[in-house]
């Protein structure tokens, strides 16, 4: 079901009532990739979709650990902003539909989007998209790692094998009730399997719009959160979690057709989709600094982990940042896609989405040229062949992300400062740190 089905154009806030909601969750994700939250009480339900929620214009320079940093075009802490529950992506974070969640917009104090709303960031890239006559469909895939124990000092709640199905059944109870409450949520998921590394799950969510996409990985990180909660475990969206094991992956799956065309043909992208994918590769560099912004992700992005450590593309190709994915004989060409490897889900979902779709539709109007393909592992080719890596550091991301004249533009310098001076912050207090005290700064974080 989807999450408005039980609303009514009419008057939601009636049905939501009606329906049982006790309390409204409204949050924003901000430039640290953390979730942000204001709640409202039933009675106050109609006040907060009327009138907005106060917030501060601050909340664009918190960083990860809670500071405040600076940026000129962010007047510290005078002014305020209102945060606007989306009640048309409303949806109850249990089957009791007791607790509902909306995303938020900021707006001004007279209702107008202000220039470092993330959100509206990623609606005005799907509005060029829709314009240029593209129907674009995001998917995400979020990792995360299931704990048992106490958060000061956890254990991993499987030990294996990989993928295997004895850690399936380890969280079997949690797996149940984490499906039901997805599809209670009306984010049902495609797929909810063990991953490579202890304790470590994927959960793959379904084809959405851009904006409905990213709003669906939030919520469905929420949903993750609580549900572990009830059976007593503790679960970290952190890129790496555990030193010495690979971190967790947000991948986005991206199609797009045009006037009808599927993203695929028979041989491989179709002229558009080749575009698409063109633009894309010629940002990734910047990309980077967007989708994998923390003092982990340059550890995590590394040969081996299948988190898109070269730039390149590939048919089916786990190392490459781009693979190509055809689908399967019996859904073709519909099915095709390409998946993005390198983010993580230290990144804002709102940016990513909008920062990834602004580089393919760069491509779609340059008619940019898609190079040839990788058909195995870039390590195994010749030095002097092989395609370049991704930034080696979070500067060196951060720095390419600055240069960006496609990112910059699409996101806006009143989104772009700020979280230049927020993921900087980051590095310049943590980044000195060793890896594993680097991890356990993070990872109750997300």
């Amino acid at each position: 079901m989807s999450v408005t089905d039980s609303l009514t154009p009419a008057d939601p806030v009636n049905a939501l009532l009606d329906g049982g909601l006790r309390m409204l969750i409204t949050s924003m994700v901000d430039n640290a990739g953390i979730t942000r939250a204001k709640t409202v009480p039933a009675a106050r339900v109609r006040a907060a979709v009327r009138d907005g929620i106060g917030l501060s214009p601050v909340f664009a320079l918190m960083c990860t650990d809670d500071a405040i940093t600076t940026s000129p075009l962010v007047n510290g802490p005078v002014g305020d902003n209102r945060l606007m529950p989306d009640l048309r992506s409303v949806a109850p974070l249990g089957p009791d539909r007791r607790v509902y969640w909306a995303p938020a917009d900021q707006l001004s104090q007279d209702h107008e989007p202000v220039d470092i709303c993330q959100r509206s960031a990623l609606r005005r890239q799907e509005e060029r998209a829709v314009a240029a006559g593209l129907d674009v469909k995001l998917g995400f895939e979020l990792e995360f790692t299931v704990f048992s124990g106490d958060s000061d000092d956890p254990d991993v709640a499987t030990i294996g094998p990989a993928y295997g199905v004895l850690a399936a059944l380890k969280i079997e109870d949690f797996a149940v009730d984490l499906l039901e409450a997805l599809d209670a949520a009306g984010v049902p998921a495609e797929q909810l399997h063990p991953e490579y590394a202890q304790g470590q799950v994927e959960v793959a969510l379904p084809p959405a719009s851009p904006l409905a996409a990213a709003d669906q990985s939030q919520l469905a990180r929420l949903v993750v959160h609580r549900v572990a909660r009830a059976h007593g475990l503790l679960v970290s969206f952190a890129p790496i979690t555990v030193a010495g094991f690979v971190g967790n992956g947000a991948h986005i799956h991206f199609s797009a057709s045009l006037g009808g065309r599927p993203f695929g043909d028979e041989g491989g992208p179709s002229e558009h989709g080749r575009q698409l994918m063109a633009g894309v590769l010629g940002e990734l560099d910047g990309l980077t600094g967007v989708l994998a912004p923390s003092v982990v992700s340059a550890d995590r992005r590394v040969p081996g982990n299948w988190a898109g450590a070269f730039a390149c593309w590939g048919p089916e190709n786990r190392e490459a940042a781009l693979r190509y994915v055809p689908g399967s004989v019996t859904s073709r060409p519909g099915s095709a896609n390409f998946e993005i490897k390198i983010g993580d889900p230290s990144g804002n979902a709102y940016l990513s989405a909008a920062s990834v779709l602004a580089a393919a539709l760069h491509g779609l109007e340059q008619k940019a040229v898609l190079p040839d393909g990788l058909d195995r592992d870039p390590v195994t080719y010749p030095e002097a062949e092989r395609p370049p890596r991704l930034p080696l550091t979070l500067e060196d991301a951060l720095t390419a992300l600055e240069r960006s004249e496609v990112i910059r533009a699409a996101l806006g310098d009143a989104i772009v400062e700020p979280f230049l001076a927020v993921r900087r912050h980051d590095a310049k207090s943590l980044g000195e740190l060793s890896l594993e005290a680097r991890v356990r700064a993070l990872r109750w974080r997300y």
